[in-house]
């Protein structure tokens, strides 16, 4: 989701130019995917070789992982590797790396963590894989002309084809099933869950500000959290998405989603053909162990945004208009009613 979009902004920048890397490239790419297993380093070495021009390597790429198990430090460390050590050396005008990571940086999967998060905080004492790839750019970057940086997103919310790890999606197709059994929008997480802090970042701002990064000499080798700037509550929002769906808003009724909505295939069904929405399976409608993630922690997501606002990145989102441009979106090409 997020190298899509970011990949479809740098090809559209004056100057610029696009190459994707992908092991299943997508058909509809404006810009040329070179198909790769960045697992295999020979087979990276080789697919890369040609890419003497590239300046800039802009990585997004995580190892496939089944849903809540831990996510391998050696496999997403060996990816970043692959892709550095087979352009780097053909690469000579290479001037920048720029790493993907996240507020898990700050431990916010695994508990209470302190907040506002600061990019100066120190690192939680477990096996990340973020701190894997970032001492390893650290050190393959010394005495190199190239610099690095990362970005710290949380939440991030987009509506790239094909993709149903969306948290506008698994709201708008939660929604759409049960208005259809006529129930009200009821809140599937955890009531602290409710009301607590969360954050989200709009892909297409991510976009914009990896690239502000990349070229704003002033962030060279550091890291900047990047949000929309605001901050929700869900017991705020809630009413608002009941509204939008045409639903009276419903309570904090805690479910597990993989669970709960584990037999509303044939719900999902009905809907798709009586709304003549476009055919989409319910295994590709909604990744709904993502909304047991989003929805389950009980404690705040905050980090600190001053650090980029500081360097000169000062654009926001909205995040409630966000999400209902989101749905909109979702409407406007028949995913949901």
């Amino acid at each position: 989701m997020v190298g899509r979009r970011l990949a479809e902004h740098v090809h559209g920048l004056p100057g610029w130019t696009a190459i994707g890397l992908a092991r299943r490239p997508p058909a509809d790419a404006a810009f040329p995917v070179v198909a790769v297993d960045l697992t295999d380093a020979r087979a990276s070495r080789a697919a890369l070789r040609d890419l003497a021009a590239v300046t800039d390597v802009f990585y997004t790429a995580r190892f496939d992982h089944v849903a809540g198990s831990t996510e391998p430090v050696d496999a997403n460390l060996a990816m970043l590797r692959n892709v550095i050590e087979a352009v780097e050396p053909v690469a000579r005008n290479l001037r920048h790396v720029h790493l993907v990571h996240g507020t898990k940086y700050y431990g916010s999967h695994l508990g209470p963590f302190k907040t506002p998060a600061r990019e100066t905080d120190p690192r939680v004492p477990v096996e990340n894989w973020y701190y894997a790839q970032e001492d390893y750019v650290i050190e393959r970057q010394r005495g190199r002309r190239w610099t690095w940086s990362a970005s710290r997103p949380h939440g991030v919310c987009d509506l790239a084809p094909g993709i149903a790890r969306s948290m506008a999606r698994v709201i708008a197709v939660y929604a759409a099933i049960h208005r259809e059994l006529g129930h009200p929008l009821f809140f599937p997480g955890r009531p602290g869950n409710f009301r607590a802090i969360y954050q989200c970042t709009d892909a297409a701002l991510l976009a914009r500000a990896i690239v502000w990064m990349a070229s704003e000499l002033r962030c060279a080798n550091q890291a900047f959290n990047v949000t929309n700037g605001d901050y929700i509550r869900w017991m705020n929002l809630w009413p608002v998405f009941a509204g939008y769906f045409g639903m009276e808003p419903g309570p904090p009724q805690t479910v597990q989603l993989s669970e709960a909505m584990a037999d509303k295939a044939p719900v999902w069904e009905r809907i798709v053909r009586r709304r003549r929405l476009v055919p989409t399976s319910y295994e590709h409608a909604a990744l709904w162990s993502y909304g047991d993630f989003v929805f389950g922690s009980e404690y705040d997501m905050m980090s600190d945004t001053t650090k980029l606002r500081r360097h000169g990145f000062c654009e926001v989102a909205d995040t409630e208009a966000m999400f209902l441009r989101l749905f909109d979106e979702l409407r406007r090409v028949r995913i949901v009613p």
